[in-house]
Order: structure tokens, then sequence, then C-alpha cells
């Protein structure tokens, strides 16, 4: 949970849909059409879907997982602005857990490229990476706390194993205090939007 560092893949829609609303790229019933395909130049990004979801808005999208709409919005947004609302959900940081080990994952930008491969990025690179996949790497507590800001309307917290100590007399020795990390600083529309397509997942 703390040093296990993996793709996110689609749980990384819901921050590239947060993007998107915030950027004003989109609004929430801006639709793509998703015929099971996304062409950039002369490759081809495939939907998980092989025919297609057909035209759907964001929350249909997110509902659905439609990739391709995700591609749209990923090339739309740029791998460096898509990278800065990553790291204000806390993605490329450890979260300060009280466990040791705790490894950072990768927010991919056009600098990291360049510093750690020698290369410039390219577009191609930006459309897996909107929907977690590409250079992009988490731990699950990493994105625990990121849905977890979501469900509380915006606030990072440091996530906590002890709540406090006790002697066994049961009397307190020491308590450790919840700890607010930060706020995504969202319009709370882009929370309600993202947390009724999470609900439509489950519930649609």
């Amino acid at each position: 949970a703390v040093s296990g560092q993996y793709p996110p893949g689609s749980t990384y829609k819901v921050v590239v849909a947060a993007a998107a609303l915030e950027e004003g790229l989109i609004q929430p019933d801006t639709k793509f059409h998703c015929n099971g395909s996304f062409e950039l130049g002369s490759r081809s990004y495939r939907c998980w879907k092989r025919h297609g979801h057909g035209t759907v808005n964001l929350h249909r999208a997110l509902v659905e997982s439609c990739d391709v709409y995700f591609y749209h919005l990923g090339k739309m947004l740029g791998v460096d602005r898509l990278a800065s609302y990553a790291k204000r959900f806390g993605l490329g940081s450890p979260t300060g857990i009280d466990l040791p080990r705790e490894k950072c994952g990768l927010v991919p930008t056009k600098e990291w490229k360049l510093a750690k491969r020698k290369e410039p990025w390219s577009l191609g690179e930006t459309i897996p990476v909107s929907i977690g996949q590409g250079f992009n790497l988490t731990t699950p507590l990493q994105l625990a706390t990121v849905y977890g800001a979501l469900a509380n309307g915006g606030a990072l917290f440091r996530p906590r194993i002890i709540k406090q100590i006790e002697a066994a007399d049961g009397k307190i020795v020491k308590e450790f205090p919840v700890e607010k990390k930060g706020v995504l600083g969202f319009r709370p529309e882009t929370i309600v939007m993202i947390n009724a397509g999470l609900w439509g997942v489950v519930n649609e």
C-alpha cells in the first residue's frame, strides 16, 4: 500500500476530469464520439470497448470509463497542465503516513522526461497518461487519499495508522490529531460533478 508503485489506470480519470473542468476546457455536457479508437497522426489508440461507447458526455464517460473521451481531454490539457492537477491531488509526493519506506510515485512532465530519458516529450505519450497508463505511477495509499479528498468535498488529510497511545490502565499517553495537509481548491460544482459520475459507476 505504501511502497508498491503501479500505473493507476482508469482510477486516474477523475484527475483528468477535474483538470478539464477547472481549466474551462469542457462543460459537463461536452460530448465526444467514441467509435472504439482515437486517431493521432498515424497511431490509433484503442478504447477498452471494442466497438465504442457512441457519443458520450462527461458523466457517461466516467460511468462507462470511456477511454476515448479521456484521450480527447488529455490532448487538450497537455502533460504539464495535467501534471499540475495530479500534484494538487497529492500524487508524486509521499502522503506522510506513519510507516517507513513510503514511495512517492511518479507524475510525468516534459522536464522529467528530458532529464531522465534525454528525449523531448511527444504528444503521443500524453494520450496513455490521460487514462492512467504510460509513465504514471501511484501507490494504493495515494489513490485512497485522492478519492478521500473527493468524498469529503476537497480536503487532503495525512493518513495515520495510530490514533492514540494508551497506558495499561487506559490513560491516554499521546494523541495524534487529525492533520489537514491542504485543499484541492476546486469549484464545488467540479467535485459534485465527478462524485455524481463515481456514484453512477456503481449504481447505473
